[in-house]
């Protein structure tokens, strides 16, 4: 009768900390983290790198799910940020849409000429308004351009029906200054935005 003998193969073993490099393809156990390592091989042979690479099992899977955890805790946090800074651009966008944020009121008054409404030290800007007369209403921008005393501006501008308001602007060597002639009492909002 034959005798059949069964061979052990044996591969590298032992402490984490002092698993050595392996030779390519040769595997290596951690008895003490439960991981299992393949030897990178040699840059000659083409390897990216020397050292070795883990293979995948249930322990690592243990060790990234605890690394996911901890990102996901971060993401989360993240979002609460994000939802915080969506709730205050709403509130910038909602009051820009009513014309509130950072505007300035002032009451126009029946009579006037040429009477002063603001000063702008800005060599050029932009001047976003609405505009009240009783029923009628009007929105515009008034962009400004000022070299030394001398200011050319542009207005544009849509109302809902005829506004009897007519803005005009003076400058000297500082300001440029935004004045108004009305026949009718009104009312207005609007917001300085300085370009330089």
């Amino acid at each position: 009768m034959a005798v059949i003998q069964i061979s052990r193969i044996q591969h590298r073993r032992g402490l984490e900390s002092d698993l050595p490099n392996l030779a390519s393809a040769e595997l290596g156990w951690s008895v003490d983290t439960r991981k299992l390592y393949i030897g990178n091989g040699t840059i000659e042979e083409g390897a990216p790198s020397l050292g070795k690479t883990e293979v995948l099992t249930q322990y690592s899977i243990l060790d990234f799910t605890a690394g996911f955890a901890s990102n996901i805790g971060v993401i989360e946090g993240n979002l609460v940020v994000i939802n915080g800074n969506i709730t205050s651009l709403s509130s910038r966008v909602t009051n820009l849409e009513n014309g509130s944020l950072g505007s300035t009121s002032a009451n126009i008054l029946a009579g006037a000429v040429n009477a002063t409404i603001s000063s702008i030290t800005s060599n050029n800007a932009t001047i976003s308004y609405t505009l009240g007369q009783g029923a009628a209403e009007r929105t515009g921008t008034i962009t400004v351009s000022r070299a030394g005393g001398t200011v050319s501006y542009v207005e544009e501008y849509t109302e809902t029906a005829v506004t009897d308001v007519v803005f005009t602007m003076n400058a000297n060597v500082t300001t440029a200054n935004l004045n108004y002639s009305a026949t009718t009492n009104a009312n207005l909002f609007y917001r300085v935005s300085s370009i330089y």
